[in-house]
């Protein structure tokens, strides 16, 4: 593990006195942590422990609703209702989501 790790070798020290190597940070927000595809209109709620860190529209999308980790500040308008394209990613930290139509890809991280 982290004991093991040499110099150099991407290791981060977390607010909280961990240490995280940033590659596994990297890989997570690249789907390590897998994903949920949804295709229907009920709320979906990233795992316990979890949050969805990307959304990524297979198919035009409307979002219904959305809560955000604690911190995980959105500010300016609200984005429900509003019709989001195919291939548009919104990236952040969403606990729950529901969408009125559209085929997503929420994938999950920590």
């Amino acid at each position: 593990m982290i004991e093991n790790m040499s110099p150099r070798s991407g290791r981060v020290l977390k607010e909280n006195d961990e240490y995280v190597n940033i590659a596994d940070l990297t890989e997570e927000s690249f789907g390590r942590k897998g994903f949920e595809f949804i295709t229907d209109t009920v709320e979906h709620a990233a795992p316990e422990g979890m949050v969805y860190i990307a959304l990524q529209v297979v198919d035009d999308a409307v979002i219904a609703s959305y809560e955000t980790d604690e911190g995980a500040e959105i500010t300016g308008n609200t984005f429900t209702g509003e019709l989001l394209p195919a291939g548009f990613i919104l990236y952040g930290r969403y606990t729950s989501v529901k969408f009125d139509s559209g085929k997503v890809i929420a994938y999950k991280g920590v």
